[in-house]
């Protein structure tokens, strides 16, 4: 596998791992930039371990090495905060020697203010299945007893990696993306609901949010 396939695979396997996180905040302050920018260099100091998620991750296949058919298309599902993101560039670009300040992290996030994303990581059914994303139903997110409307939904690009624990193949699959971004209204930053949707297989998901344990 070449390295840029295994850094993508890599955030994957970092699900697994990882520290608490806190309440969800919808706008970042100045001192809550400088936090978010401070947390990501301490973690870019350990960066074999990969990016930890799992204080966001809302779903999780119990082993992601081994393809198992009644877990369907979907690996992982977490949850993106304007903290988590802006983080998350920041120790990107530190462990690729081309540092930003916690401005242009913020600027290179992708979420604005007053939203959270929803990212699936999801593979192909058989070797060469490259349209399973287009398989995922569009999500459903109610949060305070409210059903909310997607603000937009991405697909990534796809590309091939490896389940090397899989019985009797040897795992290759394409892997991709859905990344789906709501807007949080006022009043319920501290809100819970549910996420759900049904992935190319036919598989249905459904799970709790509680924006209060996501910072």
């Amino acid at each position: 596998m070449t390295p840029v396939r295994l850094r993508r695979l890599s955030a994957l396997l970092a699900v697994l791992s990882g520290a608490p996180a806190l309440a969800y905040v919808p706008s970042l302050s100045s001192a809550q930039l400088q936090e978010a920018a401070a947390q990501a260099q301490r973690l870019a100091q350990s960066a074999d371990s990969g990016y930890p998620v799992r204080p966001y991750t809302l779903y999780a296949v119990e082993d992601n090495l081994r393809l198992v058919a009644a877990n369907g298309d979907v690996d992982a599902v977490t949850i993106a905060t304007p903290f988590e993101r802006t983080r998350y560039q920041v120790f990107v670009h530190k462990i690729g020697d081309d540092p930003i300040t916690p401005a242009q992290a913020r600027e290179q996030a992708q979420l604005p203010d007053h939203q959270v994303a929803f990212i699936v990581f999801a593979h192909g059914s058989s070797p060469d299945d490259q349209d399973f994303l287009k398989g995922i139903s569009a999500l459903t997110f109610t949060l305070g007893g409210r059903t909310l409307r997607p603000a937009s939904r991405d697909l990534s690009d796809t590309s091939l990696s490896q389940y090397p624990r899989t019985v009797g193949e040897i795992g290759l699959r394409y892997i991709g993306t859905v990344t789906t971004r709501y807007v949080i209204p006022a009043g319920l930053e501290a809100a819970s609901g549910t996420l759900s949707f049904t992935d190319a297989t036919g598989k249905t998901f459904r799970m709790p949010v509680n924006l209060s344990r996501y910072r």
